[in-house]
C-alpha cells in the first residue's frame, strides 16, 4: 500500500480526545498539511529543509498569511489514507506525512489505523 494524505478536505477531521489549538498562518496552508511555527509567531507548512522549525500538528482548515487556522496538535485526527497502523509518520518537504525519516523530518505520530494518525509532537 502506499501511504497519501485523505484527498477530500472534508474528510479530514479530529477525532474525540483531539486537541485542536488556533493559529495565525504566515503563508498559503492547506486542509492536511503539517505546520511548525515560525519566528514571526505564525504557521507554515513545514519543511523539513529547516532544522530549527519547531512542527505544531495536522491543519484542519486552509489559509492565507494572517487567516486563522485550527490545527490538530495532540490526539487522532482523520488524515491519512493507506497508512499502516504502528508506523511512525514523520513530515516531509511540502508539509505531508511519510513513513521514512531521512535529513531534518520529525515525528508528527503514530498510524492507529489505515486513515487516523495519533498527532505526538
Amino acid at each position: 500500500m502506499a501511504l497519501g494524505i485523505q484527498s477530500d478536505a472534508s474528510l479530514i477531521k479530529p477525532l474525540e480526545g483531539a486537541i485542536v489549538r488556533r493559529f495565525t498562518a504566515g503563508a498559503a496552508v492547506t486542509v492536511g498539511q503539517v505546520v511548525s511555527m515560525q519566528s514571526d509567531g505564525k504557521v507554515d507548512p513545514s519543511n523539513t529543509t529547516s532544522a530549527a522549525q519547531a512542527n505544531m500538528g495536522i491543519a484542519l482548515s486552509a489559509g492565507g498569511d494572517g487567516d486563522l487556522i485550527d490545527v490538530v496538535v495532540f490526539g487522532p485526527v482523520s488524515n491519512l489514507d493507506d497508512a499502516t497502523p504502528g508506523l511512525i509518520y514523520d513530515n516531509t518537504t511540502d508539509g505531508t506525512v511519510a513513513a521514512s525519516k531521512a535529513g531534518n523530518q520529525t515525528k508528527i505520530g503514530v498510524a492507529i489505523s489505515s486513515s487516523v494518525l495519533f498527532v505526538q509532537i
